[in-house]
């Protein structure tokens, strides 16, 4: 029997990977014979059996130093309840909170690095300013926890790379697993022509990093076309600063959201036609698997780890990021020429069929199985 005790931020709040992965591990491998999984995590209402909570609140007197003290409050929990539970593996979700126990822990520490914030950010040019001392010291954080423990788990073959470079971590202690998706729950029916509207879909909470301007200014040199956009997830502060760039643009017929609940974004998924989100940095892209399992052309670019999930434009087109012109040429050939976009929509359902989350649990048991020596 393997005892895992699994640290995650995200847990009740399913807006992200992490959170919906930590959900997708209770629900299936603490089911699963032979493993007993415990969490630990501070977005939980209540303690119990099975999620223990850790009371943690931000407030003006311990900002300047929360992470610091988060990263010690888990560190703590984690101790109290080896004494009960006396895990075998100890599992943090995101790297840089396990950075104690990476250090201290006897036991073997596994931590997850979910995306390339932190390894990309540029620090050729030092900035005198709160944001980019976070930056430097959740990078420096990170690098420690990669650095000391026994196994680092990143989303793509991208990320792999990139974390044996910058972080400096030999490529055996580094592993790879796909965040997949539950692609039964996104297969509709195949859609045929366009409707005489034709409905563009981008979601995504950080809609700079997203290339929400692009798409939209991409839309803008299309006025040919009948195109109603729908965007869904940037903070509800900054739909002033969209509505504004919308106006400016001259596209006016459109659909904007803030974040919105799962069940609610599906629905979106089912009625558009194509999917973009032509992101600046991606270490993994989710929501084009969640496209590509909803049979929408896909229209990305060519960062991170999105031509792995597009095949490679096998399954979708991908352009360079900050290029609307490339971008509103990519749309335009997707509208018009229809046997490369049935083509394409067929590939990446197949391909997607690959990525499906039951192979998730059983690859990251097997990750589990290697750390622990068996």
């Amino acid at each position: 029997m393997i005892k895992v005790l699994f640290s995650t931020t995200s847990f009740e709040t399913i807006d992200n990977g992490p959170a919906l992965f930590a959900n997708l591990l209770k629900q299936h491998l603490s089911d699963e014979n032979g493993y007993i999984l415990k969490m630990v995590t501070e977005d939980i209402e209540n303690s119990t059996d099975e999620v223990y909570k850790i009371d943690l609140k931000k407030n003006r007197f311990n900002k300047f130093f929360y992470q610091f003290f988060r990263i010690y409050k888990y560190y703590k929990k984690a101790k109290e309840i080896n004494k009960e539970f006396n895990y075998d593996l100890l599992v943090y979700n995101n790297a840089f909170t396990g950075v104690l126990s990476t250090i201290f822990d006897k036991k073997p520490v596994i931590v997850m690095v979910n995306d390339d914030n932190k390894l990309s950010f540029k620090r050729n040019k030092i900035k005198f300013t709160k944001a980019f001392f976070k930056f430097n010291m959740l990078y420096l954080l990170e690098k420690k926890a990669a650095q000391n423990a026994d196994v680092v788990i990143v989303n793509s073959k991208y990320m792999n790379t990139l974390i044996q470079r910058v972080y400096h971590i030999s490529s055996n202690k580094v592993q790879t697993l796909i965040k997949g998706i539950n692609v039964g729950r996104y297969s509709f029916p195949k859609k045929g022509k366009f409707e005489n509207e034709i409905q563009v879909l981008f979601v995504k909470a950080d809609f700079k990093r997203g290339g929400l301007f692009d798409l939209i200014t991409a839309i803008s040199l299309l006025p040919e076309y009948s195109i109603k956009l729908n965007i869904i997830g940037p903070p509800v502060h900054t739909l002033n600063e969209i509505k504004e760039f919308l106006k400016k643009k001259n596209v006016l017929n459109y659909n904007l959201h803030g974040p919105l609940h799962p069940d609610e974004v599906l629905s979106y998924f089912k009625k558009c036609d194509i999917f973009s989100v032509p992101s600046y940095k991606e270490a993994l892209g989710v929501a084009n698997m969640e496209a590509l399992a909803s049979r929408l052309s896909v229209i990305s670019t060519n960062v991170g780890g999105i031509p792995e999930v597009l095949d490679y434009g096998k399954c979708g087109w991908l352009i360079e990021p900050g290029n609307p012109q490339e971008l509103s040429r990519a749309i335009k050939e997707c509208i018009e020429n229809e046997k490369m976009r049935l083509e394409k929509i067929e590939n990446g359902f197949k391909h997607v069929q690959t990525l499906d989350s039951r192979y998730l649990i059983e690859n990251f048991k097997n990750i589990l199985l290697k750390a622990k020596g068996i």
